[in-house]
């Protein structure tokens, strides 16, 4: 087997669900100025009415309508919900158009390449993972350069697709297979679970009679300091404030009492709050005695319920 980009720099890419993401992208692949000449293929989607709305975002390609009428391509982006990847990726193989070299890769967080079912010996496998919210696609085809592309899969597919990605503006870096959901879990905390959080934090404001104007006026001044400092400081322990740093075990006592008719907010507060005594172990403006007594409060909240 040879990769597509070793025998031509001219390469023609195939999209199988073209959602949000994978029209981005199909764009993307389609406007970038590097020395690999892409065009677009085929864009596969449950309707043909999607297709056709997909295509007129990317600007080149045609429609199919099933997977027999599927035309040869040299990479085929899966970009369907990650419950049908592989679905996706064995019908595509029993279409019977893919031939040797062809690179067939997904972009979902937490599934690594494995998931794509295929021929033996005729393709290669692989996954690119944005770290990028494809919300507005009108809106990412202008912020996606510096965005952060996790890599895995067969190496010559990484080898393709790390020049692809890296010409649309990504910064490419290589993952581990069976490290897939550890990585893809860090990056939900840091954006699914902050909103999650930060929302938590206006309800109990909220449930503290505070209007949602000055919510605004107290939470959002606090949360770019927050998020400012902590991305200034390599270490995490540098920008810990609060009672936990200090520790204040008598206001973190206060804490409970107050959040103990909410079993879900009491429970966010404990979990996060021991994660905070292990940074605050690291600063030392509180004594072993003080954090430990901090963490027996924890416990005990967690253990109540």
């Amino acid at each position: 087997m040879t990769t597509p980009v070793l025998a031509s720099t001219n390469l023609t890419v195939s999209c199988i669900g073209a959602g949000r993401l994978g029209t981005t992208l199909c764009r993307l692949f389609l406007e970038q100025q590097s020395d690999i000449r892409i065009s677009i293929g085929q864009v596969l989607n449950n309707s043909l009415q999607s297709s056709l709305k997909a295509l007129d975002f990317i600007g080149d390609g045609t429609a199919a309508e099933n997977p027999q009428s599927l035309k040869p391509a040299d990479l085929w982006l899966i970009s369907t919900p990650d419950d049908t990847i592989q679905e996706a990726s064995e019908a595509l193989a029993q279409s019977g158009i893919l031939t040797p070299g062809n690179i067939v890769f997904h972009c979902s967080g937490s599934l690594s390449s494995k998931i794509i079912h295929l021929p033996d010996n005729r393709c290669y496998r692989a996954s690119v993972h944005p770290t990028h919210s494809f919300a507005d696609p009108t809106r990412s085809v202008s912020t996606f350069p510096g965005s952060s592309c996790a890599v895995e899969g067969d190496k010559q597919a990484a080898q393709v697709l790390n020049r692809l990605f890296s010409a649309i503006g990504g910064k490419c870096f290589p993952l581990q297979s069976d490290k897939k959901g550890l990585y893809h879990a860090a990056t939900v905390m840091a954006c699914n679970n902050l909103v999650a959080l930060l929302a938590m934090s206006k309800k109990m404001l909220a449930e503290a009679d505070i209007d949602s104007a000055q919510q605004e006026l107290i939470l959002n001044p606090l949360i770019r300091q927050t998020v400012d400092n902590f991305l200034n400081n390599p270490n995490p322990a540098d920008s810990l404030t609060g009672p936990i740093s200090r520790g204040d075990q008598s206001t973190v006592a206060t804490h409970l009492d107050a959040l103990a008719s909410q079993r879900q907010w009491r429970n966010a507060y404990t979990a996060l709050g021991e994660v905070a005594v292990d940074l605050a172990k690291q600063q030392g403006f509180a004594s072993d005695e003080e954090l430990r007594k901090i963490m027996d409060l924890l416990t005990k909240a967690n253990d109540d319920y």
